[in-house]
């Protein structure tokens, strides 16, 4: 929704050159040729984004650069067509979700009309977001472990009326027909009309002998005004033990929620955005990840209490972990300079070494460990929570980069700390620092974690040196200034 915010303007450009372009054949458009207009639209874009479309009268494609459109019956939306030709604007519409390709496209729309004013067809230009495959891949990868979701589905709801849906549970790519995309608008009207303001409907029915839960919620676009988003989920009942069941449905779809919203601010972070508004976001983020959070906390202690703790519940357990760290990340963002932490004398081994049984859980989920080596009787006089912080960005960030399989290294010795892993060298080591710098966009997080450590170190005179490459792996050191009376406190 942000990269449509910003692309929409571009996409209206590209449509007018495109138009002009044909008023200067002088012929039929469904026959001109689109090569060098093609050519020209997509001139400096990567993995040429832009496509044309033309339709005969009866709104059916018959001239594209897109030829596996061709013959496509766009009639479903001839009411949108009309509307925007009747208040004189080139439409375009919120990114749809496109089942072939599995991928976001946004489209424009305008009549082309003749002398007379005849309507000849419509034009369109679309743009692919070439870049979302990756994310929506992310969110399949992560509902796989879940057998039990026989159907996941996300409904982009306008107020015009536009509905799209996004099946958010993998599936081969196909080409949907005229009968099945006026389907799929139904079901997401049916959705939305299931849940308001936020609130969870749950349905319960049995189907062949089957019993199934139905989930539905509704959530406001953080970007678009006048935007729901309705999630429906299917869960089948019946692969879970009758007395956990209904507690597991509930911890996995705040879970999922949980998720969701840090991928929605994932998604909004990138340089083009101003600082301010980042900040902005990342106060809301906080605001909707903090409830969640301490609804599963409760809920998986609840949980263990009762039924001991299974593969369920370390599953769970790692899922908030994960939450909780990012939480607390934001937090100290918001409010590390703001606040005067109490500065304490701080036994390095022992801080260390709690960090890293915290994380283990973590590591363990995601087919890594940790090695622990402490040979140091080392102290510091600094903040407790400014030390966690540091600790726990670096653990963090080495068990998400490193390789499967693989061991995080994390060595004590002396004065220095370090923390090793095997995975893709950084190729920009300096401005991995910097506030909302994220060098791998695919996988998740907020852009703050090393910027935090490098505003930490720089308050306690702590040197960092980072070496990364694609044979000896990617280390970061910090060297403590042990003796309190060397320490400075600015």
């Amino acid at each position: 929704m942000y990269q449509y915010s910003t692309q929409k303007e571009d996409l209206i450009q590209k449509h007018k050159i495109v138009a002009q372009y044909i008023a200067s054949q002088n012929g039929d458009a469904v026959t001109v040729g689109l090569n060098d207009i093609h050519q020209t639209i997509n001139s400096g874009e990567k993995e040429s984004p832009y496509n044309i479309y033309i339709t005969d009268k009866n709104l059916v494609i018959k001239n594209t650069t897109f030829k596996s459109d061709i013959g496509f019956d766009l009639s479903f939306v001839k009411k949108s067509f009309d509307e925007h030709y009747e208040n004189h604007v080139i439409g375009i519409c919120t990114p749809l979700f496109e089942k072939s390709s599995k991928r976001f496209m946004s489209y424009t729309d305008a009549y082309l009309v003749d002398n007379t004013h005849e309507k000849k067809g419509v034009l369109q230009i679309s743009y692919t977001y070439n870049d979302s495959r990756n994310k929506l891949l992310e969110i399949q990868k992560l509902i796989a472990h879940y057998p039990n979701i026989k159907e996941a589905k996300a409904y982009i709801m306008v107020d015009t009326g536009f509905v799209n849906d996004i099946i958010l549970k993998d599936y081969p790519s196909y080409k949907p027909n005229l009968k099945e995309i006026l389907a799929r608008i139904d079901d997401g009207i049916k959705a939305n009309s299931k849940v308001h303001n936020s609130q969870l409907t749950i349905n319960d029915f049995t189907k062949d002998s089957i019993h199934y839960k139905a989930l539905y919620l509704s959530t406001t676009s953080p970007i678009l005004d006048n935007t729901n988003i309705v999630y429906s989920i299917l869960l089948d009942e019946s692969m879970f033990d009758t007395k956990i069941r209904n507690l597991n449905i509930f911890m996995f779809l705040v879970t999922l929620l949980g998720i969701s919203a840090i991928f929605i601010s994932a998604k909004i972070r990138g340089k083009e955005i101003k600082f301010s508004e980042q900040d902005r976001f990342v106060q809301s983020s906080m605001h909707e990840i903090k409830t969640p959070l301490s609804v599963i906390t409760l809920n998986n202690e609840l949980r263990e209490l009762e039924f001991g703790k299974d593969e369920y519940s370390q599953e769970i357990d790692s899922a908030i972990k994960i939450l909780k760290t990012s939480y607390e990340d934001m937090s100290f963002s918001m409010t590390g300079d703001k606040l005067k932490y109490p500065i304490e004398t701080i036994s390095l081994s022992e801080v260390v070494a709690g960090r890293a049984e915290y994380f283990k859980t973590i590591a363990k989920s995601n087919s890594k460990s940790i090695m622990l080596t402490l040979n140091s009787e080392a102290k510091v006089l600094m903040s407790h929570v400014e030390l966690i912080r540091l600790i726990d960005n670096n653990l963090s960030n080495a068990i998400k980069y490193a390789q499967s399989n693989s061991t995080i290294d994390v060595v004590l010795e002396n004065d220095s700390l370090s923390f090793h892993n095997i995975g893709n060298p950084i190729k920009d080591t300096v401005h991995i620092f910097d506030k909302y710098f994220r060098e791998n966009s695919v996988v998740g997080g907020h852009g703050l974690g090393l910027s935090i450590v490098s505003d930490i170190a720089k308050k306690y005179s702590i040197a960092i040196i980072l070496n990364s490459d694609a044979q000896k792996g990617t280390t970061f050191l910090y060297t403590f200034k042990c003796h309190t009376n060397d320490i400075s406190l600015g």
